[in-house]
């Protein structure tokens, strides 16, 4: 693997040609065929997702076939010009998921991924992904959430992602859509609960210290903004972020006087002085 093909080099690059367009995990190429031949599979009633140019649904396998549940995405490039040259979506979201791989840190396992294109234009690619069974996500801590008034639950949630979080920006890597429903977890105690990273697309790798900064900013105030968490457990998520990543390009006080004043797509909201009862 040369230095701009891996996932965690700073001189990656996202051209098509340095990685394959299509690929499929040992002992998974019959059920990507089976996968293929029968679309009527991705019923509505099995659609997990369906936003923003990506639908994914949720597929079990004949049993003849192993059995299992898988997760298949389809992505439609909102500017298919760009990607003439350019990774297609499914491809880069592959390499992002090899840079969480090599760092440890629990995400999705990848089974297979393509893409069509006609005359280099980019028309659709995919991406299946192993289905992690007896998971949800995030949004269930979120206000209005299934699982809000669960305080204990809400802050292993936080204490899990924080370091982890940390790790990929101590690796200069931006994951730029750090939603808590692109954070899967399970467990029925704080102290059983497990997590895994999804939808990885749109991360990078930070080549420059300002831009490293900017990361930082912005993978932060996403959670803290979509969890609205109350003053204390802001801080503590900031605290356990900060505790895995010493040389942090800020320190604590700096962070939160960033984070109040972070602008994101032309709006500014506190992320850091929510009252206790929120």
């Amino acid at each position: 693997m040369g230095e701009f093909s891996d996932p965690l080099s700073p001189r990656r690059l996202p051209l098509r040609w340095l990685y394959p367009a299509n690929w499929c995990a040992g002992g998974f190429r019959e059920q990507l065929k089976y996968l293929r031949r029968h679309p009527e599979l991705r019923r509505s009633a099995d659609k997990l997702s369906d936003r923003a140019g990506k639908q994914v649904w949720k597929i079990v396998l004949p049993q003849e076939l192993g059995g299992a549940a898988v997760a298949l995405k389809f992505c439609r490039g909102k500017k298919p010009w760009r990607y003439i040259f350019d990774l297609s979506p499914s491809a880069r979201e592959w390499r992002n998921y090899r840079a969480l791989y090599e760092l440890g840190i629990p995400a999705a396992e990848v089974l297979a991924y393509g893409e069509k294109r006609y005359f280099g234009i980019l028309y659709r690619s995919f991406i299946v992904t192993r289905y992690i069974e007896g998971t949800r996500n995030g949004t269930d801590f979120m206000p209005g959430g299934a699982l809000r008034d669960d305080v204990a639950m809400r802050r292993r949630f936080c204490e899990l992602v924080a370091p982890q979080l940390a790790k990929l920006h101590r690796h200069r890597f931006f994951h730029k859509a750090l939603h808590p429903r692109n954070v899967l977890w399970r467990g029925a105690t704080t102290e059983d609960m497990e997590i895994f990273f999804i939808d990885l697309a749109r991360g990078r790798i930070c080549t420059e210290e300002e831009e490293l900064r900017r990361a930082v900013l912005f993978d932060l105030y996403t959670p803290l903004r979509d969890l609205e968490l109350p003053t204390e457990e802001g801080g503590a998520f900031l605290a356990a972020y900060l505790e895995n990543f010493p040389d942090a390009p800020f320190s604590r006080e700096e962070l939160e006087a960033e984070l109040r004043a972070f602008c994101r797509h032309e709006k500014f909201y506190n992320v850091i002085d929510f009252p206790a009862g929120s």
